[in-house]
C-alpha cells in the first residue's frame, strides 16, 4: 500500500493534490508543528492584473508554538469572507465557477474553531472535485511517539498504517534517511511533478503554482486528467 504525507495546507497547489491522486492512502501531518511563512496558511489564485495572496491571518503569537491541529483560527471571520470574495470576483467568468461554487461557498460560511478542520474540509471538496478516491488519515489519530523526528517519525506513520511504499516529495532527497526506510521494509519513491497548462482566464503568459482552484474552476470535470 501506497501513502504520501503531508502538513495541512489551505488551498493546496496542484503538485499536493496530484501526489494524493497517486497514492492510497494520504496522511495529514497535522501533529507537525506550524511553521510562520510558508504556504501552510496561504496561497495564490489568478486576477486581472497577476496574483493574488489569499492569507489567514494566523496571528496569535502562540500560534507558532503549537501543533497544527492545536491551531485555532481567528475569531473574527472577515478574512473568510473577504477570501471568498475575492474568488468569486476572479473566477465568476470561468467556464466551471458555477459548478462548484455552492459547495465552496458552505465551506467558507461554516464556522471552524481550528485551521486543520478547515484546510481539510477544503482538501476533501478537491479530492471530491478532482474524483480522487485515496483514503484520508489524520495523524493525530494514530497514537504516536511524538518525540520522534524526520525520517523515524515517517517510518513511525508508515507502519501504523500498514504502507510499505511511501511517495515523498522531490526535496525529501535532501533529508531522508533511505537506508532507515529500507531497513524498515518500506519502498521510496519520489514525485517528480510536471506543472501542465491549461486554459487561464486574463490575458497574459500562464501563470503556475497557484491554488489548484484554478485548474478546478477552469477545466471542470476534465482538471483530473491534467494532473
Amino acid at each position: 500500500m501506497k501513502a504520501c504525507i503531508h502538513q495541512p495546507n489551505y488551498l493546496p497547489y496542484l503538485g499536493i493534490i496530484s501526489k494524493i491522486k497517486n497514492c492510497d492512502t494520504f496522511v495529514v501531518y497535522d501533529v507537525a508543528q506550524y511553521v510562520k511563512d510558508r504556504f501552510d496558511n496561504r496561497n495564490l489564485i489568478k486576477t486581472a492584473t497577476g496574483t493574488q495572496w489569499l492569507t489567514i491571518p494566523l496571528r496569535d503569537k502562540d500560534s507558532f508554538k503549537k501543533r497544527f491541529y492545536e491551531v485555532k483560527l481567528p475569531e473574527n471571520e472577515f478574512w473568510k469572507k473577504d477570501h471568498y470574495k475575492s474568488i468569486e470576483v476572479n473566477y465568476k467568468k470561468s467556464k466551471y465557477f458555477q459548478k462548484y461554487d455552492l459547495p465552496l461557498l458552505k465551506i467558507y460560511a461554516k464556522k471552524y474553531a481550528y485551521f486543520a478542520q478547515f484546510s481539510q474540509d477544503i482538501l476533501k471538496f478537491l479530492m471530491e472535485s478532482f474524483k480522487i478516491k485515496t483514503k484520508i488519515i489524520k495523524s493525530s489519530d494514530l497514537d504516536l511517539n511524538l518525540r520522534e523526528k524526520s525520517t523515524h517519525m515517517i517510518v513511525q506513520i508508515l507502519k501504523k498504517i500498514k504502507a510499505n511504499e511511501y511517495l515523498a516529495g522531490a526535496s525529501g532527497k535532501d533529508y531522508m534517511d533511505e537506508g532507515l526506510l529500507e531497513k524498515s521494509g518500506i519502498k521510496v519513491e519520489y514525485q517528480h511533478f510536471v506543472h501542465p497548462t491549461y486554459e487561464q482566464l486574463f490575458k497574459g503568459p500562464f501563470i503556475k503554482n497557484l491554488a489548484s482552484i484554478d485548474l478546478l474552476f477552469n477545466e471542470g470535470p476534465n482538471a483530473t486528467k491534467f494532473i
